[in-house]
């Protein structure tokens, strides 16, 4: 199935605004987005809801919708927040999944294992959102797996696809989810807590990596002739 409207209006635009082509501060309106997206208000309207709960935008209501400056505090604190949260879905999967379930997880993982071998980013990032949506939904908590944590997964995945991914991280995270995997199958769920933590704050580095590698973009163009 392919993205909705909302969606890729949200990913166009904090995309935008992650590389600055937004200017910040800068008031968006609805109908010139839409006009620009190809689409209705509606759309426009939901991205921008999304948005605000990234940070990246701040909505005034009977006024507009401004653009914000995206800083490494938010995104610490929003892989924070996602840490405790992944943590505890993970320590839920280990004590309460069925076999059933692990199996279907193992072959999410194939999967994104094999999205992996090929190097096929697209594939690998659908894969990676697959399987751990998959832990997440398990326990039945749908504001933590479908509204809170969504919010970070777009911040990360922003950054890191616009500097570009190496073959080692590729491989830390292959690792990682054979690893939470290993805590599932041994129903150890302090194991799982303490991988899907580790998991998390990995890729926050290489998120805050990837965001000054932006800015200092940013700032050299700004400083180009």
């Amino acid at each position: 199935m392919g993205e909705t409207n909302y969606v890729r209006v949200a990913n166009l635009l904090r995309n935008e605004i992650i590389a600055g082509e937004i200017p910040l501060g800068g008031w968006l309106r609805l109908n010139a987005l839409a006009e620009k997206y190809g689409v209705s208000v509606q759309p426009v309207r939901e991205a921008l809801q999304q948005l605000e709960g990234e940070g990246l935008v701040e909505i005034f209501p009977n006024r507009g919708v401004r653009a914000r400056a995206l800083d490494r505090e938010r995104l610490i604190h929003s892989h924070e927040i996602g840490e405790a949260l992944e943590a505890f879905l993970a320590c839920q999967f280990a004590e309460e999944a069925s076999l059933s379930s692990l199996r279907k997880l193992e072959a999410l993982q194939a999967a994104h294992d094999a999205a992996l071998d090929a190097l096929d980013w697209p594939r690998i990032d659908s894969a990676n959102y697959a399987f751990h949506r998959f832990i997440n939904m398990h326990g039945g908590n749908v504001e933590a797996a479908e509204v809170i944590i969504p919010r970070y997964y777009g911040l990360s995945e922003s950054l890191l696809y616009k500097r570009g991914r190496t073959q080692a991280y590729a491989d830390r995270v292959r690792a990682e989810h054979h690893a939470l995997l290993d805590a599932f199958r041994d129903r150890d769920p302090s194991r799982a807590r303490e991988i899907s933590g580790k998991h998390v704050r990995a890729t926050l580095n290489d998120v805050l990596d990837a965001f000054e590698a932006t800015q200092n973009r940013a700032a050299k163009s700004r400083t180009d002739p």
